[in-house]
């Protein structure tokens, strides 16, 4: 019965899970390294072979494309040689025929896959040089357009008398020697004559790019290349060695690959230019990649034992993840959810983790809305940790979206990207959307710099997604106490009103600096609602153009334009209730006119919003009152019709038999502007419409509208739009306007 016991103790533990997986795990990874050795041992053999035949088969590849594009640069360079404006050019050359030689020279130039630098043309007997930006002389072109240090104008001199009809010469550094010394790099070129065998006056080189070259045609990794020309010039090289092996040397060896200054040499010779393509790989680099050193040895041992302990490990602790699990669960108020490697129990850890991060939420909103919880539900509640809020407010652009589905399908994956991002660098902080286009986020943070260094990051993200809306980050100052959130919640929601008019994205971290004044002053006011009873259209956008352009310049906060948008809206809901624009009309023109105003994410788009309305009531009022006044419509008709001359207040009192202070003070008070202004106004307003025109010279569109002298066209122009005409062409405010 004794002798039994030891038997059934030895069965017993012989069933465990625990012996059955040690010894799985066992079996599995001495299976694995008698696999691992006997790969490696008969791979071994074989790695040298595919070594060497692979380089080789990438130096062919390498020889093929070079060889492939200089017979390409032959084909093309004999058509244009031979073309009949080439001829006669060698011929009979007229100066009449430049610009069409070189428009062929910057199409062959153009062609990205010939990779040609550029084309030059000399004409030794009539001493010029065509080239692909002009014609010149050859001290100039090869002086300085296109100045060597082993390609001197002599050089180019002395090609005349050689007999062949092409050869490339080695690639050299080229450089552009402008004013006083300086001098610019063309590239690294590989020159090539073509000519006739027998004439000695004309010739064309043709410089190919080599870098570009190289880089196109190298079929490797390793940067080591060198190209030699039937005679043993080195065309072409790319190495981190100085020393370069002659010719000789090269094909002095029998075969394809040989060893030299401990590097394997592997070339080739092309059948058709002659050249010889070589390339090398240092000795050690091919060792290192075939030879089983003792490291690896010990790797291997290393890994097995490694393996066998992570076996026992596993194999003992394979009961923990239920006990973890229970005890995760009975943790409710741990803010550390369990994880395992093991994907069931992971899944199961991720979910009570989603779950206690809900309630975290549910308790942040009822302690920032002040609601009332109930006594089971979780309570956000802490001290003596600093904590910003930071609002990520999103203001849609609905011609870019289209559907209000895909505007909240984007902000849905802009809460994912957001929330990801500060967890990775703030783990406990807590991020959700607030309102339709409003997503805030719980920071508990030590050091700012921290915070805006990751905001930053993200503003470079969010400005490259302007297509779906513009984004505001507004960031509170520092609390430290959760009974501070209402106080930090106003806080944050003052600060993103404090955005500036622009179309990027912008992070407003710092307190508002109000404007002592934002407005129209009262005379403004009262000048805007009295052109607009009148129904001129003119003054009323001159007025609202004058005023954008006077704050242009300052860094006006959101709201406020916002607020002096809602005044002129209200302006010309008072103005035109008066019995002046029938309801519904006034409703059409100023419908949402408060969503509209929000939706502005410039400046310019506001001005242009207000002036449409402005515009519209203003067609309506004058639509109503039907009739004009004779003088100031005289005097309108007369400015339009010779804006181009100049024009004198007394030569319009002769013309309508009125004095001149008269005329001026009468047209004032029916326009709400001198005639002055009105002359300049409209001579820009025109001005700025035939900006549209690309064709037409600032010059030219000046003297147009009346202006003699360019400096005085600049100066008023900016006056009254805020831009010179140059930047106005350019802004894009023309197209905008025009829609």
């Amino acid at each position: 019965m004794n002798r039994i016991r030891p038997l059934r103790f030895i069965r017993t533990k012989s069933n465990s899970l625990f012996l059955r997986l040690v010894a799985s795990f066992l079996f599995i990874i001495v299976l694995l390294a008698s696999l691992t050795s006997y790969a490696v041992s008969v791979s071994k053999s074989n790695v040298k072979h595919e070594i060497v035949k692979y380089n080789t088969l990438m130096l062919n590849n390498t020889t093929d494309n070079y060889e492939k594009h200089f017979e390409i640069i032959k084909q093309q360079m004999y058509l244009f040689f031979f073309s009949d404006r080439v001829q006669q050019l060698q011929r009979a050359p007229k100066y009449s025929n430049f610009p069409d030689v070189i428009k062929e020279i910057l199409n062959l130039v153009s062609n990205p896959n010939l990779y040609i630098n550029n084309i030059v043309i000399y004409s030794k007997k009539n001493n010029f040089i065509l080239e692909k930006g002009t014609s010149t002389t050859p001290d100039t072109m090869f002086n300085a357009f296109m100045a060597s240090e082993n390609y001197s104008l002599d050089f180019w001199n002395r090609k005349f008398d050689e007999t062949y009809t092409n050869r490339i010469y080695p690639a050299d550094h080229f450089y552009l020697k402008a004013y006083r010394g300086r001098s610019t790099s063309v590239g690294e070129l590989i020159p090539i004559v073509f000519k006739q065998a027998y004439h000695h006056d004309f010739y064309i080189v043709v410089f190919l790019d080599a870098g570009k070259m190289y880089e196109a045609f190298r079929q490797s990794i390793d940067e080591d290349l060198i190209i030699y020309n039937e005679l043993g010039e080195t065309i072409f090289k790319r190495t981190d060695s100085e020393t370069v092996l002659p010719l000789d040397a090269v094909t002095s060896h029998a075969g394809n690959e040989f060893i030299s200054d401990d590097k394997y040499h592997f070339h080739t010779t092309a059948a058709d230019t002659g050249m010889t393509y070589l390339k090398r790989l240092p000795v050690a680099q091919m060792a290192s990649q075939t030879r089983l050193n003792f490291t690896m040895v010990a790797v291997i041992a290393a890994v097995v034992a490694f393996s066998i302990l992570i076996s026992l490990l596993f194999a003992a602790r394979i009961n923990n993840p239920f006990k973890k699990l229970i005890d995760s669960i009975r943790r409710t108020g741990d803010t550390q959810a369990y994880s395992s490697s093991i994907q069931e129990f992971d899944l199961i850890g991720r979910q009570l983790k989603d779950k206690q991060k809900l309630q975290k939420q549910w308790a942040f909103i009822h302690h920032l809305k002040n609601i009332r919880q109930e006594n089971d539900t979780p309570k956000l509640e802490f001290s003596n940790r600093p904590f910003v809020f930071v609002l990520f407010q999103v203001i849609e652009k609905k011609s870019k979206t289209l559907a209000h589905g895909i505007f909240q399908s984007w902000l849905y994956y802009m809460k994912v990207f957001i929330e990801d991002k500060l967890n990775r660098s703030f783990p406990e902080a807590l991020t959700f959307q607030i309102e339709y286009n409003q997503i805030l986020s719980l920071v508990f943070v030590d050091r700012m710099e921290d915070l805006h260094h990751i905001l930053a990051e993200m503003k470079s993200i969010f400005d490259q997604d302007r297509d779906s809306g513009t984004i505001t980050i507004a960031v509170t100052s520092q609390f430290d106490h959760s009974n501070q959130m209402s106080e930090a919640y106003r806080e944050v929601l003052e600060r993103v009103g404090e955005r500036s008019l622009i179309d990027e994205t912008q992070i407003v971290a710092s307190p508002p600096v109000r404007l002592v004044a934002f407005g129209f002053t009262q005379d403004q006011d009262i000048q805007f609602r009295a052109n607009l009873k009148e129904g001129n259209t003119d003054a009323l956008c001159s007025l609202i153009d004058r005023f954008f352009a006077r704050w242009q310049d300052e860094r006006v906060p959101a709201k406020d334009w916002q607020q002096f948008a809602e005044g002129v809206a209200d302006s010309i809901r008072q103005t035109a209730s008066s019995g002046l624009v029938s309801p519904s009309r006034l409703n059409e023109i100023l419908i949402n006119a408060e969503e509209k105003i929000s939706r502005c994410v410039t400046s310019m788009e506001l001005q242009h919003l207000l002036r449409g309305w402005a515009t519209r009531t203003a067609d309506a009022i004058g639509e109503k009152i039907e009739r004009k006044d004779p003088i100031t419509s005289f005097v309108m008709e007369f400015v339009n019709d010779n804006m181009a001359d100049d024009i004198y207040l007394d030569v319009l009192a002769e013309k309508l038999n009125l004095s001149s202070g008269y005329l001026s003070t009468y047209f004032k008070e029916k326009t709400g502007i001198n005639i002055v202004e009105y002359v300049n106004e409209t001579r820009i307003r025109k001005a700025a419409s035939l900006l549209m025109d690309s064709r037409l010279k600032i010059k030219e569109i000046a003297e147009a509208v009346g202006y003699r002298n360019i400096t005085s066209f600049n100066r008023m122009f900016k006056k009254y739009t805020g831009l010179k005409p140059s930047e106005y062409r350019n802004s894009g405010i023309i197209g905008e306007i025009e829609e």
